[in-house]
């Protein structure tokens, strides 16, 4: 089920994304979450090595496997000189909002985050440190190079902890900044502080997810089971959060309850990436 395992693993690490709008308005501690709006699907790196320039920034967008296309590349050519025309604060946040728009609506995550980090460090303010890391989180998150990956969840932690700073009481960028830990030298780390946001406020969906997630990654699949279980109890329409109880499940042999949870996410979810990876799923376990 290895294939499988890859589509949930990317659902269920999607699942925390902070929604891109919310720096335009005051960031609340909330146990509310939404899915991301896409994957970056660039195989090849996009690492900005010299993130000083707009040139390099340039040059680096042209290293995914799916370009932009002519239209997109004619709106972030003028959106770039509009917002390096742009005299006020005011005005190059109007610019920048359209700007990563157009590269997150091409799932070029990692050049809106270096344009969002650009601005954050220009303006530092907590909701452009906030807007900077979601998207650098974004970028890790659907990373298929794992030295890209890494390189954009260094930046992510960067503006996370730039937020804790001013904001230590929110848990949703607490958690997002842990699984910046998953695939580093210090997993453990990432661990402790979902811990922290558990013991913090034990229903915390984001945070008992993820836990979920490094169940499955470390084939802790009964530990998964019961993550996955607490959530739905809690939240009986996250579809992702059955689809991942469905695997682990799976994992364990429990056959018929695994098929019983994806037919029930066949039968309600209204999610086509859902309902396919219910599909993909059922499918892997005819074969076994």
């Amino acid at each position: 089920m290895k294939k499988s395992y890859v589509i949930i693993l990317v659902i269920g690490l999607g699942l925390t994304a902070l929604i891109f709008q919310l720096p335009k308005g005051n960031v609340s501690n909330t146990t509310s979450n939404a899915p991301a709006g896409g994957a970056n699907r660039d195989a090849k790196g996009d690492d900005h090595q010299d993130e000083h320039t707009a040139e390099s920034a340039t040059k680096s967008e042209d290293m995914h496997a799916a370009p932009l296309t002519n239209a997109q590349q004619a709106a972030v050519a003028k959106l770039k000189s509009e917002l390096s025309q742009a005299k006020t604060e005011v005005s190059q946040s109007s610019v920048l909002d359209r700007l990563i728009n157009t590269f997150v609506g091409a799932n070029h995550y990692d050049s809106a985050a270096y344009y969002a980090g650009q601005f954050a460090d220009q303006h530092p303010a907590l909701n452009n440190f906030l807007r900077a890391g979601q998207l650098y989180f974004e970028a890790q998150t659907y990373a298929l190079n794992p030295t890209k990956g890494k390189a954009m969840g260094e930046k992510a932690r960067v503006y996370f902890e730039q937020v804790l700073s001013k904001d230590p009481s929110n848990l949703l960028v607490k958690t997002n900044l842990a699984m910046t830990y998953v695939d580093t030298p210090t997993p453990m780390k990432g661990i402790t502080l979902l811990r922290e946001v558990i013991e913090q406020e034990p229903t915390f969906v984001p945070a008992l997810f993820n836990l979920g997630i490094l169940s499955i990654k470390s084939n802790q699949f009964g530990k998964g089971q019961e993550r996955f279980t607490q959530i739905l109890k809690l939240e009986p329409t996250n579809y992702k959060a059955a689809l991942n109880l469905g695997f682990c499940l799976a994992q364990l042999d429990k056959l018929d309850e695994a098929k019983k949870v994806l037919r029930m996410v066949l039968d309600k979810s209204k999610d086509p990436e859902e309902t396919k990876a219910a599909q993909e799923l059922l499918a892997e376990m005819q074969k076994h």
